[in-house]
């Protein structure tokens, strides 16, 4: 009997649910007894509203231009919309969408093509669809507040707004240049020249700079010996060209030149070239030359320099075969030239020249014009 009293006061000081069984009012002797408060009911659980994909994805800020953008994001609970889109446009444009993809890494992304990436910048935002179809869901920048994506031009970009602005964005001209030098000779007789060009010139002001097309003629006199009694030819041609300037480099222009004609020697072929350290259209050095078939070649070193401003001025050392020299080919001249832009389209040139090829040195020069327009 007493083990069985021993069993029972342990197991009830050790069971809580034991202890709370005992009445603490019984062993007061209290006679009355607080109400007993009923437990609380649960507070009601409000309903969720219909779930939602969660975005993190950090700005695109810069970006480079003719060249697609990435918006790459993290998306969770993707499936609980049925499209997720970058809406995008270049300033000032319409605005298109993207849709995102997932890669095979596990992550998110939209393309912005390269089309809408022109300066002077694009701008986009995120937005989800919900699943009725009716309305969209807000992850990112807004319409009114878009993201905006900074795009710096390129320095041809640069160069190219440069070119536009000297030029008041006149992109075609219209030259005509006329040159000519009398060789002289020891003996009397006729050695010189007389060469006019007429040219057409669209300015593409990028990397290719321009190209040009045009006519030219070239008529001359010379000995076909040396001597009292020597005989004069005429030598005459005729031809078209093509022109082509290359910008190699922001200060270093290369010139192309294919000519194809008549002489008065039957089918004549020329071809020609320059190279321009500096600026056209300001101070620079250039080397460059030419051959045409029966008519000869020529060479030159020019130097142009714009210490007078608006006036260019250039001097240059000339060797030359024209017109088709038979006495010598040593035709050598200096020519100076200046050219002043006498209203902002509008350009004109004058030049001198003297040199000597059998003989006292005699003069030459040259005038001319150009549009711009």
């Amino acid at each position: 009997m007493n083990k069985t009293l021993t069993t029972f006061i342990l197991l009830a000081c050790a069971s809580p649910a034991a202890a709370q069984v005992v009445d603490p009012y019984a062993a007061t002797g209290s006679g009355s007894k607080p109400a007993v408060t009923p437990p609380r009911a649960a507070a009601p659980v409000a309903a969720e509203g219909p779930a939602r994909a969660t975005v993190l994805h950090v700005p695109v800020a810069e970006a480079t231009p003719g060249e697609p953008v990435e918006i790459v994001a993290v998306i969770d609970g993707a499936w609980a919309e049925p499209a997720l889109l970058a809406r995008y446009r270049s300033r000032g444009g319409a605005w298109q969408d993207a849709a995102f993809e997932q890669s095979s890494a596990g992550g998110w992304f939209a393309t912005i093509p390269a089309e809408a990436i022109t300066p002077p910048g694009a701008e986009y935002y995120i937005v989800g669809a919900t699943t009725d179809g009716n309305g969209e869901v807000s992850h990112f920048a807004s319409a009114d507040a878009p993201q905006p994506i900074r795009i710096e031009p390129t320095l041809i970009d640069r160069l190219e707004q440069l070119d536009d602005v000297r030029l008041g964005n006149r992109r075609e001209s219209v030259a005509l240049d006329v040159d000519g030098h009398d060789f002289g000779n020891r003996y009397g007789n006729a050695d010189a020249f007389v060469r006019a060009e007429l040219q057409w010139t669209h300015r593409v002001s990028r990397t290719l700079h321009s190209v040009g097309f045009g006519f030219g003629s070239i008529w001359g006199r010379t000995p076909d010996s040396d001597g009292l009694g020597a005989q004069e030819q005429i030598a005459l041609g005729r031809y078209g060209f093509a022109a082509v300037r290359v910008r190699a480099y922001p200060s270093v222009f290369v010139d192309g030149k294919l000519a194809l004609g008549v002489s008065d020697e039957g089918f004549l072929r020329g071809l020609g070239g320059a190279v321009i350290l500096g600026k056209p259209w300001r101070s620079n050095v250039s080397v460059g030359g030419e051959m045409l078939d029966d008519l000869g070649p020529t060479a030159f070193v020019r130097l142009q320099w714009d210490t007078a401003w608006p006036v260019l001025m250039g001097a240059a050392i000339v060797r030359t075969d024209l017109p088709d020299a038979q006495v010598s080919s040593n035709g050598l001249y200096i020519k100076y030239d200046a050219g002043y832009r006498a209203t902002p389209s509008v350009t004109v040139r004058g030049a001198l020249s003297y040199g000597s090829r059998d003989g006292a040195g005699r003069f030459g020069g040259g005038l001319g014009v150009q549009t711009d327009f």
